[in-house]
């Protein structure tokens, strides 16, 4: 495991006032603010909890990660990081869409563009934390051919935001109106 040092908080902390402003810049114009927060909030607990399930699930596949305590811990820690890039993401497709409630609505079209963004952070993001040391993969981690980084942790970033938004927009949808009453 990477011991904790303040340089591994840099980008994370960076990433975290990025969406925290693009949040507060999407908050302000949004015409119905309590679903927008709602939205978003449920957005943010379903990403750290699937990313925590996910990276819970897949931490065999790199070296000297176990199930013990401090581990289990590092991986809550790294989730609330995926967490914070789940959320850069959302709050970069609202940028390109103008709308912070863009992934009420997905179609075909608006995944197809989430799969390939979040599929190329992850390979970047990969890349340099395997540059500098951060992690190291157990010969159990599939390797995707040509580029040497995981499948998991890529396909991670390519499953879960569509699931988390498409969760999301169904968890805050509006309720049925009740049916009205003829006289």
């Amino acid at each position: 495991m990477v011991a904790l040092t303040p340089g591994l908080f840099v980008v994370p902390v960076g990433a975290l006032a990025g969406a925290l402003g693009l949040y507060a810049y999407f908050l302000k114009r949004a015409t119905n603010k309590p679903v927008f927060r709602r939205f978003v909030g449920t957005g943010a607990v379903l990403a750290f909890l699937l990313n925590y399930a996910w990276e819970l699930s897949h931490c065999t596949l790199y070296q000297g990660i176990s199930y013990d305590l401090p581990h289990v811990a590092f991986l809550a820690l790294a989730s609330l990081a995926d967490t914070i890039m789940a959320g850069l993401l959302y709050f970069g497709f609202a940028l390109v869409y103008r709308n912070g409630l863009w992934a009420r609505h997905l179609p075909a079209e608006r995944i197809f563009w989430l799969v390939v963004a979040g599929g190329t952070g992850a390979i970047l993001s990969e890349v340099a934390h395997l540059a500098a040391g951060n992690w190291a993969y157990a010969t159990r981690m599939p390797i995707i051919p040509g580029i040497g980084v995981g499948l998991t942790p890529v396909l991670q970033f390519m499953v879960l935001p569509v699931l988390i938004y498409s969760l999301s927009a169904r968890f805050t949808a509006p309720s049925a109106a009740p049916p009205s009453r003829s006289s």
